[in-house]
């Protein structure tokens, strides 16, 4: 699994599984067929990776992140409110930070949470005093997850979750927020400076987007012309050296995507780019959903040509595909029915199922 440590800006944890957990999918669409436990072992044994605020980052990337961690900016309503729960609550603060230096590591439901002052909203996080005080201790960089219990997160010191090398750094902050502006707009291939900002944490955006100009003008970023698309884009300076290679010998691939793929998490960039408009519809009611609960994009060659409902049926080991979705346009042909056909047929593989339902009526020929 040493490609993910290569490539990997981020990936986004989210529980949703239908198909499979999303991180696990962004993988298996550009690496193929792999052991889900190398990246269990990659986090919590090997310490290669971290999970930050429902995101996996390469631990060689924590001193950027530990910039935001730092950050004591109270430019957001929610930060302040935040701020002021914490100083109200400093016993149960010294509480969780004591058990787990003597007992960590510990999963939320090993404290009880009771605090001056208790947490409200209108969401699920109302009143649980003890999950809201372990991400907001999180937030700051004082725990990390450490490993999970089934789905439970179990929490320790953050020193005790990453090598000591990690937590020392000898770059600059400013060289630090230059090369993670450098590693966002690679991760993208194109982008925006908007864009490149928002692949980074929100206390720092207001650094890389003054990064980027300096970037431009030492010849690492790359003004690029977007057909069709106003504003400015940028490539690095490596990936326009690769343009005239990639032009004479590049060779497509099909797969299928997570709604959570950086492709296409920023949904107005992929319709842009892509002429796709894609929306993740599991907040949907049933009856209202246009294209399924977990519809995947399929990614064929360099176009976003439909989308696919998939769910894993375990009782009886089927990958079912409740739905085929096609974009209009050009006719899809017999060699990209067995193209997608191919991708699905992997993608049961990877999931553990052996066989592939299909809906009648699919309409792309070759899919079956």
């Amino acid at each position: 699994m040493s490609e993910i440590e290569i490539s990997l800006v981020w990936l986004q944890l989210d529980p949703t599984s239908v198909v499979a957990r999303s991180h696990l999918l962004v993988l298996w669409s550009r690496l193929g067929r792999y052991d889900p436990a190398d990246v269990a072992r990659l986090i919590y044994r090997d310490q290669r990776l971290f999970e930050w605020r429902a995101f996996l980052y390469p631990t060689r990337h924590l001193p950027f992140y530990r910039l935001a961690m730092r950050s004591r900016s109270l430019k957001y309503v929610h930060l302040r409110r935040r701020a002021a729960w914490m100083r109200q609550n400093l016993p149960l603060r010294r509480q969780v930070l004591s058990r787990l230096r003597r007992e960590g590591p510990l999963a939320t439901s090993a404290f009880d949470g009771r605090a001056a002052v208790s947490w409200h909203s209108r969401g699920w996080t109302n009143d649980r005093n003890a999950s809201q005080m372990l991400e907001f201790l999180s937030a700051r960089g004082l725990v990390l997850v450490a490993g999970r219990a089934g789905q439970e997160r179990l929490w320790d010191l953050t020193e005790r979750c990453v090598p000591a090398e990690a937590l020392l750094s000898a770059a600059t902050p400013a060289k630090l927020i230059r090369d993670a502006t450098v590693r966002s707009l690679c991760a993208l291939g194109v982008a925006t400076p908007t864009q490149i900002q928002n692949m980074l944490p929100a206390a720092l955006r207001g650094s890389v987007a003054k990064a980027i100009p300096s970037l431009e003008r030492a010849g690492e970023l790359i003004p690029a012309r977007v057909a069709e698309l106003k504003g400015r884009w940028y490539v690095h300076a490596a990936d326009a050296e690769r343009i005239p290679a990639l032009e004479r010998s590049w060779s497509g691939r099909t797969t299928l995507l997570s709604p959570f793929d950086t492709l296409i998490r920023d949904r107005a960039r992929a319709e842009a780019l892509f002429g796709m408009r894609y929306r993740i519809e599991i907040y949907v009611p049933r009856a209202k959903r246009e294209h399924g609960y977990f519809a995947m994009p399929i990614l064929h060659e360099d176009e976003l040509i439909g989308r696919i409902d998939p769910r894993v049926d375990r009782e009886r080991n089927t990958l079912v595909v409740n739905a085929v979705h096609l974009e209009p346009g050009p006719k899809r042909d017999a060699a990209t029915g067995r193209a997608v056909a191919q991708a699905l047929a992997d993608l049961a593989r990877f999931t553990g199922m052996s066989h592939v339902t299909l809906p009648a009526g699919a309409g792309l020929p070759g899919l079956r």
